[in-house]
C-alpha cells in the first residue's frame, strides 16, 4: 500500500494538483494527499482477499513506521507559515466544537467577546 501511495504521490498529475492546492486559498496540498490515501485504501480493499478493514489512519501509521517506503515522511512538503507571535490571525473558516456550526475565526471571537480556543492537529 505504501508503494502504491508513493507511486500516486509521485505522479506528475498529483504533483501538479499539489502545486495548485498550495497556491489556492480554498485548499492545501494535504487535501490532495488525503484523496490519494483514500484511493489507495479503496484499491487495496477491492483487491484484497483479506476480510481485514484497513483505514487511511492505518496507512498513515504504517508510513510513520516505514520511512524507507514512505519517503514523504522524510521529505515532507509542509512549510512554515508566515505568522509570527503577535500577528493578527487570518479569518479562516472554522466549526464550533459543540454544534459543528460553520463560522469564521474572527467572527467567532467577536460573537461573545470571550477568547477563542483553537484545537488543531495534523493529518499525517
Amino acid at each position: 500500500m505504501l508503494r502504491r501511495e508513493d507511486e500516486l504521490r509521485s505522479a506528475p498529475d498529483t504533483q501538479a494538483s499539489m502545486g495548485r492546492a498550495e497556491e489556492s486559498v480554498k485548499s492545501e496540498w494535504m487535501d490532495v494527499v488525503a484523496e490519494v490515501q483514500r484511493r489507495v485504501v479503496q484499491e487495496f480493499q477491492e483487491s484484497s482477499f483479506s476480510s481485514a478493514i484497513i483505514t487511511v489512519g492505518d496507512l498513515r501509521e504504517a508510513a510513520l513506521r516505514n520511512p524507507d517506503l514512505a519517503h514523504w515522511v522524510k521529505y515532507n512538503r509542509a512549510r512554515r507559515g508566515g505568522l509570527k507571535v503577535g500577528d493578527t490571525a487570518p479569518d479562516v473558516p472554522v466549526r464550533r466544537a459543540a454544534t459543528c456550526e460553520e463560522t469564521t475565526l474572527l467572527s467567532s471571537s467577536s460573537d461573545s467577546g470571550k477568547p477563542v480556543v483553537i484545537a488543531a492537529g495534523s493529518l499525517s
